[in-house]
């Protein structure tokens, strides 16, 4: 069985903190690689930014996602923040074209059907340097993200608006 879960969701509804309490806790986990990408971008000067070049920056999320779950342990449950079909569900929602390299790797590196998403939650909602989304982009970006994903035959499972540890058992539950 595929232990490999994704924990997917529009910007700023609490996945980096359920991913990072999950490693705390122990488990085997890949951390958020936007952030990561933008904040090296931003630092140097770079354009392969969400809002500068969405292209450039799905390139290297992709890169960094295939590597991710490449090296996930095997017969291990390992959590992702966000996966390969996020990448495509960002440039649907700006209406850039989808290569067949990409779809490809969605056939070549499979996930649990089993994809839990964190809703959109107002109340712990906020922008930063790195999240520039309004909470109504946020909104359509859930809506692609949840098309997208059932498009490929996963099955999606709402995380309930909770204390993280009362997150985390709920998906913990569910696996």
């Amino acid at each position: 069985m595929n232990q490999k879960y994704i924990i997917t969701g529009a910007p700023g509804t609490g996945k980096t903190a359920i991913i990072d309490t999950l490693k705390k806790e122990g488990h085997s986990c890949a951390e958020e690689i936007s952030r990561t990408i933008i904040i090296e971008q931003i630092a140097n000067g770079g354009d392969a930014l969400p809002w500068k070049n969405l292209a450039a920056f799905s390139q290297q999320v992709i890169a960094l996602r295939k590597l991710q779950h490449t090296n996930a342990p095997q017969g291990r449950t390992h959590f992702f923040d966000r996966g390969i079909i996020d990448v495509i569900a960002y440039l649907k929602h700006d209406k850039l074209a989808v290569n067949n390299e990409i779809m490809e790797m969605v056939k070549q590196f499979p996930y649990n059907k089993t994809v839990f998403y964190t809703p959109i939650w107002a109340e712990i909602y906020t922008n930063d340097n790195e999240r520039k989304e309004d909470i109504i982009t946020a909104k359509n970006i859930e809506n692609v993200l949840l098309t997208t994903y059932q498009s490929f035959g996963y099955n999606l499972v709402e995380v309930p608006k909770l204390t993280v540890n009362e997150r985390i058992a709920f998906i913990l539950s569910k696996i």
